[in-house]
């Protein structure tokens, strides 16, 4: 068997097609030998059956049979190759006895012996080209079923394939070069990678957005923290002082006062000594039977009391401590101080306030809006004579210039003593014209004070709600995405009355206020506008 496979050499046993060793080899009618899948694909690519080495022209395409004793000796040749743990790769270049390869292209897709690849070392041209050991290269870019180079991408199974399953499976497939593909998909590549240069940049200027955020709320919550410390320092200071001075003055007092009254109680208690001896005298000389002594201390013993003036005199033991000013400026203080506890533990929205301003385009046309556009009473003379669409005809009522569209907003209003006023959200396409009722319905969620009963404007009746004792700041929190608008007494931080819609607010969404009042204005409030 090895005397048989020292007949041949490795030149004689490649394939002329796929330069390789014969893989189930056949013999043309004119004695040349193909791989039997190399032969069938070039025959499949041509019009006219020939031969691929001496161009004989076969009028029919013969039919071929597998050599075996060939195929034995070329499988044979590959288990000697491989159990000698050679692994050779030949020149792409070479022609007639091909030499080992020293290099592989991966640009190329081609592999060179060292005469062949010195282009690739000296030419500019090739200077990108990356080479790399020919083994190396072949590991991940041959073809499993036909061991060849993988050169040509097939776009209809979306991978890459050799020239042989170009001419079998994928031969009515669009192929292309893995170098035009590689053009192609390097734009895209190219074009994903610049979308993901501004992703990033998108995202580090937010980074940054976000850490100044973070920290302009951390220098905010410092300077706050601070502040707040310092006045909490002085109200502890203040307040240790009062009670030093008030408790001191208590106790500098009522010392006073104990003092004279133990001195007064001394003296009292001595009078009170003195008297008692005399009168156990005068009881000794009653029932004393010497009548000559007793006509002698007779004169002694009835003798009249010294009168005590001390005694005798009205003693004021009353403390005068004139603390009810003290008591009013801390009962206030403490009252304060609880009813800012309660807004913090009620359901109080985390929302800084709105800055909304009123729209004169929708202005009922009665209606008298303030120059800074914060404050509206009704009039006695029409204040906007052109017509728009947008205008409120019928009701006295104005829209806020600010509209939502999602999230959760909050806004303040001073209503004050007003004896008529509305108050709520309106989405944008509600009606305006004409007489109509003021309900979710409609579009709108609204309280209005009649100056005597507060309700919410449902369908009608109308819910009556319990009006806060002196509601004189009403909040409106807003929030989109639940499709809930709820009402607030800002003194005490309770909650007046919500519509819950359960779902969200799709529309629109803008602040409404609405007055009949001539002489007391709604006052939209802010952070920096707060009564």
């Amino acid at each position: 068997e090895a005397g048989a496979l020292d007949l041949f050499s490795e030149q004689e046993l490649t394939c002329s097609i796929c330069l390789d060793l014969f893989d189930e080899p056949v013999s043309t009618p004119c004695g040349h030998n193909f791989c039997q899948a190399c032969i069938g694909g070039y025959w499949a690519s041509s019009a006219v059956c020939t031969c691929p080495l001496c161009k004989h022209q076969f009028d029919e395409r013969p039919q071929l049979s597998v050599n075996k004793v060939f195929a034995l000796i070329a499988h044979k040749f590959k288990e000697t190759r491989a159990a000698a743990g050679e692994e050779v790769v030949w020149c792409d270049v070479c022609t007639g006895v091909k030499r080992p390869a020293t290099s592989s292209c991966l640009t190329c897709t081609a592999s060179y012996c060292a005469e062949h690849e010195q282009p690739h070392r000296s030419t500019p041209f090739y200077a990108k080209h990356p080479l790399m050991d020919p083994r190396e290269a072949l590991r991940g870019r041959t073809c499993d079923l036909h061991r060849r180079l993988l050169e040509v991408y097939c776009r209809i199974c979306q991978r890459c394939i050799c020239a042989i399953c170009v001419l079998e499976e994928h031969r009515t497939h669009k192929t292309v070069s893995v170098q035009t593909e590689r053009l192609g998909k390097q734009k895209l590549v190219a074009r994903t990678e610049q979308e993901m240069v501004n992703r990033i940049k998108d995202r580090e200027m937010r980074v940054s957005q976000l850490k100044k955020k973070m920290e302009a709320a951390k220098s905010y919550a410092d300077a706050e923290r601070a502040e707040l410390g310092h006045l909490l320092d002085e109200v502890s200071r203040s307040l240790d002082r009062i009670r030093s001075q008030v408790l001191g003055d208590i106790d500098s007092q009522l010392d006073g006062v104990m003092s004279k009254g133990e001195g007064l109680v001394r003296r009292l208690e001595a009078e009170l000594s003195l008297l008692s001896d005399r009168r156990a005298t005068l009881e000794v000389q009653a029932i004393n039977q010497d009548h000559i002594g007793f006509l002698q201390s007779y004169q002694e013993a009835t003798a009249p009391l010294e009168e005590n003036q001390q005694s005798e005199e009205e003693e004021d033991l009353s403390l005068h401590l004139q603390l009810a000013e003290v008591k009013i400026g801390l009962s206030e203080v403490r009252d304060k101080m609880e009813e800012d506890t309660r807004r913090r533990e009620s359901t109080w929205p985390d929302q800084p306030t709105k800055d909304v301003t009123l729209n004169p385009v929708t202005a009922y046309p009665f209606l008298i809006l303030s120059d800074d556009r914060k404050q509206v009473k009704r009039g006695e003379k029409l204040q906007f004579f052109r017509n728009s669409q947008q205008r409120f005809d019928v009701w006295s009522c104005v829209m806020a210039k600010e509209g939502f569209s999602s999230g959760r907003h909050y806004w303040e209003v001073f209503v004050g003593d007003s004896k008529d006023w509305k108050v709520g959200v309106v989405t944008e396409a509600a009606q305006r014209k004409g007489l109509f009722d003021m309900t979710p319905a409609s579009g709108y969620y609204a309280l209005w004070w009649s100056g005597s009963h507060l309700r919410a404007l449902t369908t009608p009746p109308l819910a009556k709600v319990k009006a806060p004792l002196k509601l004189r700041q009403v909040g409106v929190f807003l929030d989109m995405d639940e499709g809930q608008v709820t009402f607030y007494n800002i003194k005490s931080g309770s909650e007046i009355y919500s519509f819950a819609r359960g779902r969200e607010f799709t529309d629109r969404m803008f602040p409404l206020f609405g007055t009949g009042d001539k002489d007391v204005p709604l006052v939209l409030m802010t952070t920096q506008h707060h009564l």
